[in-house]
């Protein structure tokens, strides 16, 4: 989940409690937010500088061992360095929380996950590793490598498909709410993302016996950007949605469905998820193996200790790579010695910008044969109205449409007209229109409308007297149509509404008729010019309301748990603070050996640590266990001197094992309230 959808979800206290934070202070009263802020690096930088050694530890952890995943309280501990105590896991994942870079759900038996956003881990990642190398560095080494061809029309193009087959046809659905096997087949048989790119995504989707993966993708992306919806009989196009959408430049739809990708398919586990980022800052047409990834990880101690180098690229490819390769995002090649490597094509996160200028609109050349030959630069838009009077013959870098007797046909039955259908054909020809061309629509054209079905709604009454009381009512006469005979009246369809209250006020019961058709006949939608920038404004508030309606299930259930309203404060780590004597926590003294015991069993159960004076130095022990040794007892865990380690923390000594004796001066430590020494 991004940033924005979690700021969505925060209850109103919740912010208000974070607006408070100190560090956001000279940012928010420049009129920033919040959002803002946390996916600014910049901020994000000045903010982790001021974090407590801890807080640093903690989100190293969750950044290094968690990155997208949800984690709970025991994992965050289990990913912490030893010398790290539990207490001092809690409080700086609280002061993480107090500050909005980690959020808390609440699970439906009262315990607590939380999760990282995922543009946040994005930008931590940059801040927490910068010694990343930007472009893998090995480019040069892959420059003879041959590409295998590109992939289609893209993820964009295959979308658009589904929508124009939604215009033209319909998607009726079953009682089971699903599409009619024809038409699955019909539809599956449009696209052509190559054969078994998406299967190492691992999705599972509502409807999985019946839907072909690659078409469930694209109806799930469809519904998710509301450019479709769920109906009670049918997937209904959206005119507005879908308005903007095509008006956008393709970079920009591209930026959003990566996004949306992004939050269906990432890959499970902080490894291939820092893989993920990392692949985004490989530039883009540098060739790249997917093992170059996983060994920068490696080097960098992140890829973890669970699977070898190799089982992580081939997941790699699998999970992630194959499928932006089908969506035409990568490109795959060969080695001369055999190596496969990749390149991206595109850099579908950039998306354009706002500040991106409107371009001029490519053309496409209609040829004497009725062939429509449209090259890559030719709006969506421009292919809507294209996708209403011709026929796509082949997709691909360059595209063939065919004008047929057919295709016109259901041009006219979309609304079109003849004049309409050749002057957009000469507004967008590269070439003009040819002559033939010309001549032969409007012939195709000319017999349409001279004879025409037409649906009627026909009023029957009992007998003449009552349709002559009918006839008479004030007011009827707007809504009949004609006589059809003695008994019957033709009424107008679109107002029978009306017509049925004013008979029933009349003292008449006319039920309305089993599928009475006041809906307006489908009709493939015509849509008005749009700019760019008009699109972006609109698309902008369309994204922001967004849609988890999609048919993709979710890999994770935290999106249906509720967001925690507040965040921990140091004395809610505590909750029974005043049971521990405050000698303890001022006084750095020797005690009793009854005491001394009293307190590491303190610090056992509240998995903290103690300041000891040992040797004439001052050490932190995070105790582990105590045991009884040859009438006396001895404490095991993590002893650590002072100063600073790579996170900003101390550094660590190795785990030490000491006598009741073998110490002076104690104290008990709980972060937050006596963490100095």
């Amino acid at each position: 989940m991004k940033v924005a959808e979690l700021a969505a979800r925060m209850p109103r206290e919740l912010r208000a409690r974070m607006e408070r934070e100190t560090v956001y202070a000279p940012w928010l009263r420049r009129g920033m937010t919040l959002e803002e802020l946390w996916t600014d690096k910049v901020v994000m930088e000045t903010v982790y500088n001021r974090l407590g050694a801890a807080e640093r530890e903690v989100l190293h952890a969750v950044v290094r061992r968690a990155a997208c995943e949800p984690f709970d309280a025991g994992a965050l501990e289990r990913a912490l360095p030893g010398h790290l105590s539990g207490a001092e896991a809690r409080a700086g994942l609280a002061g993480l929380l107090r500050r909005g870079l980690v959020f808390a759900f609440r699970k439906t038996w009262g315990e607590h996950t939380y999760l990282l956003p995922s543009d946040g881990f994005a930008m931590w990642q940059d801040v927490l590793f910068p010694g990343l190398p930007e472009g893998l560095g090995q480019g040069a080494l892959f420059a003879d490598a041959d590409g295998l061809g590109g992939s289609g029309v893209g993820l964009g193009g295959e979308l658009f498909g589904v929508l124009a087959a939604a215009a033209q046809q319909g998607l009726k659905l079953t009682k089971h709410g699903t599409l009619h096997k024809k038409q699955i087949a019909k539809l599956a048989e449009g696209i052509r993302f190559e054969p078994g790119r998406l299967a190492g995504a691992g999705l599972k989707y509502a409807y999985g016996d019946t839907y072909p993966l690659e078409l469930a993708v694209l109806l799930d992306l469809a519904l998710r950007l509301g450019l479709l919806v769920q109906g009670d009989e049918e997937l209904i196009l959206r005119t507005e949605g879908l308005q903007s959408w095509l008006a956008l430049p393709g970079a920009e739809q591209d930026r959003v469905l990566y996004g949306l990708w992004q939050g269906l398919a990432l890959p499970g586990g902080a490894p291939l998820q820092h893989a993920v980022r990392l692949l985004e800052k490989v530039p883009e047409g540098v060739w790249f193996p997917a093992e170059a990834v996983i060994s920068v990880l490696q080097d960098n101690g992140l890829a973890g200790g669970g699977e070898s180098a190799a089982e992580l690229a081939e997941r790699l490819r699998g999970q992630w790579v194959a499928p932006l390769t089908a969506f035409g995002w990568l490109e795959e090649g060969r080695t001369p010695a055999g190596l496969t490597v990749y390149r991206w094509t595109a850099q579908p996160w950039e998306g354009g910008g706002e500040a991106m200028p409107d371009t001029e609109e490519g053309q496409f050349m209609v040829q004497p044969d009725f062939d429509i030959l449209v090259p890559p630069d030719v709006s969506q838009a421009v292919r809507w109205e294209l996708a209403c009077l011709s026929d796509l013959a082949s997709a691909d870098h360059v595209s063939l449409y065919k004008l047929s007797r057919q295709s016109v046909r259901r041009a006219l039955e979309h609304g079109r007209t003849a004049d309409e259908i050749c002057s957009f054909l000469r507004a967008h020809a590269m070439y003009g229109l040819p002559e033939n061309v010309e001549h032969t629509l409007q012939q195709w054209a000319k017999p349409f409308g001279r004879t025409r079905f037409v649906q009627a709604v026909l009023l029957r009454c009992a007998d003449k007297e009552t349709a002559e009381a009918v006839a008479k009512l004030p007011g009827a006469g707007r809504y009949l149509v004609e006589s059809a005979g003695a008994k019957d009246f033709i009424v107008e369809a679109g107002e029978l509404k009306g017509f049925s209250a004013l008979l029933e006020k009349a003292g008449f019961m006319a039920g309305l008729p089993q599928g009475s058709g006041e809906e307006e006949q489908r009709r493939y939608p015509k849509l008005e010019p749009a700019s760019a920038q008009d699109a972006r404004s609109v698309w902008a508030s369309l994204e922001a309301a967004g849609s988890d309606k999609g048919l993709i299930y979710s890999r994770h259930s935290v999106a249906c748990f509720q967001m925690e309203g507040s965040v921990p404060e140091t004395p809610d780590l505590y909750p029974r603070l005043g049971e521990i004597p405050a000698g303890w926590l001022r006084d750095y003294r020797t005690y009793h050996s009854s005491t001394r015991r009293e307190m590491v069993e303190k610090a056992i159960e509240l998995k903290t640590a103690l300041q000891l004076r040992l040797k004439g130095t001052d050490v932190k022990l995070v105790p582990r266990k105590m045991q009884e040794t040859r009438g006396t007892w001895s404490v095991t865990g993590y002893g650590t001197e002072p100063g600073e380690g790579a996170a900003g923390g101390s550094r660590v000594s190795e785990e030490i094992r000491l006598l009741e004796g073998e110490w002076q001066e104690m104290k008990l430590i709980l972060p937050g309230i006596n963490d100095k020494f």
